[in-house]
């Protein structure tokens, strides 16, 4: 990520990505979420209730956290590892979640 430009990682998180952490604690959040230029939108899985994620706006406010306002509209921080086509959240809880680029059809 370029340190010089800071809406670029606001910007290499637009688009849709899947949800790839299975483990428990990540069952509230979103199977699948949409970032845009300043909002998201999180979707449930099937079967899946409540998510903690479900839109809002978000922000990254350096390279290593993102904050999004949750189900409470709570502006909440979170550790991310953003790369090409994945990123990684941590939350308070220690749960790490992963999200993949959702593949793109031409």
């Amino acid at each position: 990520m370029s340190e010089s430009n800071p809406d670029a990682p606001s910007r290499q998180l637009e688009g849709q990505w899947s949800r790839v952490t299975v483990s428990p604690c990540a069952d509230k959040y979103p199977a699948s979420i949409t970032f845009s230029a300043a909002t998201y939108r999180g979707a449930r899985g099937a079967g899946q209730g409540f998510i903690w994620w479900d839109a809002g706006i978000y922000r990254v406010e350096h390279p290593r956290t993102l904050t999004l306002s949750v189900a409470n509209d709570e502006l909440v921080p979170y550790a991310i590892d953003l790369r090409n086509d994945e990123f990684d959240v941590t939350d308070a809880d220690g749960c790490r979640v992963t999200y993949r680029r959702a593949a793109t059809t031409p």
